[in-house]
């Protein structure tokens, strides 16, 4: 049976995909990487048609969000460059605002998941951190936000990590990547949107539970879900 060429393009693209940027693992992107090669050989496929398609925009998606701790907004940041997107937010009131992600709908889907992945992850390890401190008040929120922010650093800093350039990574992945880039750009220009920075959370006050938080970070995980979606996200 012959292959509808456009079924065929999607299943290279998404083979392609599959990178340690996307949350897999070395051996799990060679594997797929080498997978991806044998049907680009096998079916003539051109590093044209493996384009991302001119048509494909990027989103913007926003929604109001709770979020006392701000860990919601500091993982949202540690995410951009992991999940191809772009994100910024917007005060309503104290704990309260507008988070703003940018990008391609699949990665728009993609950064969302591991928002919401993330911050039970953290929630799940400051509270099982905080049943062996007795403390109260201003002591606690010290030691609170510490963990918060030393978890959320390591997260951030394996994410970075993780989204190097590998050399096994292909020219048609990295040209994904590019085109994804210059997608965002345009939404953002066409929705006339200029992002400026702001301060940040204040430093951690507690070196303990700073480093408590970084040893929790490490455990954390970064798999995009299994879903019909994820498999169709560069088709």
């Amino acid at each position: 049976m012959t292959l509808n060429r456009e079924s065929l393009l999607s299943k290279v693209r998404a083979l392609l995909s599959k990178t340690t940027q996307s949350g897999c693992t070395e051996a799990e992107a060679l594997a797929a990487l080498t997978k991806a090669q044998a049907m680009i050989d096998a079916y003539e496929v051109t590093d044209d048609e493996l384009a991302l398609t001119k048509e494909e925009k990027a989103i913007l998606r926003s929604m109001e969000t709770r979020d006392p701790l701000f860990i919601r907004r500091q993982i949202m940041f540690a995410i951009q460059k992991f999940t191809n997107t772009r994100a910024w937010y917007e005060s309503i009131s104290r704990g309260h605002y507008n988070r703003t992600l940018c990008g391609l709908p699949a990665d728009v889907d993609f950064a969302e998941w591991l928002i919401e992945s993330l911050t039970q992850f953290v929630q799940s390890e400051l509270a099982a951190f905080l049943m062996g401190f007795a403390g109260t008040g201003r002591d606690r929120q010290i030691i609170t936000r510490s963990f918060v922010m030393g978890c959320i650093g390591r997260i951030g800093d394996r994410l970075a990590e993780l989204t190097k350039p590998r050399p096994a990574q292909s020219s048609n992945s990295r040209a994904l990547v590019v085109t994804k880039q210059a997608a965002i750009s345009d939404c953002m220009a066409a929705n006339d949107i200029k992002l400026r920075t702001c301060c940040g959370p204040a430093p951690a006050g507690d070196v303990a539970s700073y480093e408590a938080g970084m040893a929790a970070g490490e455990r954390a995980s970064f798999g995009r879900p299994v879903s019909e979606s994820s498999v169709r996200r560069l088709s």
